[in-house]
């Protein structure tokens, strides 16, 4: 896999390639890959601002891999905090709208209570795949990625934890960012952390919620996942978020869970996001 996950086509429409590919249905995008493409261009709005270090992207129905047009905004303007908005459409619909907390730095913040690295698992040697065994085999999304599993895997249920680095960039011939990297796997935290067998229940994240005191340095990102049901059809993914030189933040992902219906019936259960 070398393509991006999208090709710019005008000022602010882009089209999405095979590596947006969600695994419910491969005509939709992936909840990853459009998170990033919003959180990029409100850093490009914000840049010079100061850091993001909030933000929530909530999917507002299926994500067509069609063509759409992304459009900023500010919210609220500021000069040490100010939040920003961006929207996803596609054919006529916002299907996806991120909003982002930036807030100033400061040159003269005490050093002595910056964060200490913990120790942190290594990065595993690479492993033959696939890693998503319940998913299709030409599922493209995942082959963007690079997985190294530390414990589980999307094909058990339980806790997981997997060091990932993204190989393409989010949008062709631009460099993708760190936020962009970390918001291309995040999504994925639900699914390599079910509790319930892929292949019989849907989970669905209507939103995934970012809270991050710095932004990852290098290209390797691990999410340390934990997935919590309540037993009547709501679920919660909480998971920390760490580069090699330590934690990062949290992300959270609230959850529909259902049981799959059949193959032909899908779509409609699907269409409430686009993440795994």
């Amino acid at each position: 896999m070398s393509e991006p996950f999208y090709h710019r086509v005008g000022p602010a429409a882009f089209a999405p390639t095979r590596a947006t590919e969600s695994p419910w249905d491969q005509s939709l995008q992936h909840g990853g890959p459009p998170s990033a493409l919003l959180l990029g261009e409100i850093e490009r709005a914000v840049a010079g601002h100061g850091r993001i270090t909030a933000a929530q992207i909530d999917f507002l129905g299926s994500i067509p891999r069609e063509t759409g047009e992304v459009a900023v905004r500010t919210l609220r303007p500021g000069r040490r905090v100010r939040l920003d908005a961006a929207t996803l459409t596609i054919g006529g619909r916002v299907v996806a709208e991120a909003r982002c907390w930036t807030m100033a730095t400061s040159q003269g913040a005490d050093k002595r209570v910056e964060h200490r690295a913990s120790p942190l698992p290594a990065i595993p040697a690479a492993a033959p795949g696939p890693h998503f065994p319940s998913f299709p085999r030409a599922w493209h999304y995942p082959d963007a990625i690079e997985w190294r599993f530390v414990h589980g895997d999307s094909g058990q249920p339980g806790p997981a934890a997997v060091w990932t680095r993204v190989r393409v960039p989010v949008v062709e011939g631009e460099t993708t960012t760190p936020l962009q990297r970390l918001a291309v796997v995040a999504d994925s935290a639900n699914g390599i952390s079910s509790e319930l067998a892929l292949d019989r229940f849907l989970f669905v994240p209507t939103a995934l919620q970012l809270s991050l005191h710095r932004h990852p340095v290098g290209d390797w990102i691990l999410l340390d996942a934990r997935t919590s049901l309540s037993g009547d059809g709501i679920g919660t993914t909480v998971t920390g978020l760490h580069d090699e030189s330590g934690t990062i933040g949290t992300a959270t992902q609230p959850l529909l869970v259902q049981p799959r219906e059949p193959a032909g019936h899908r779509q409609g259960t699907s269409a409430a996001a686009g993440g795994s």
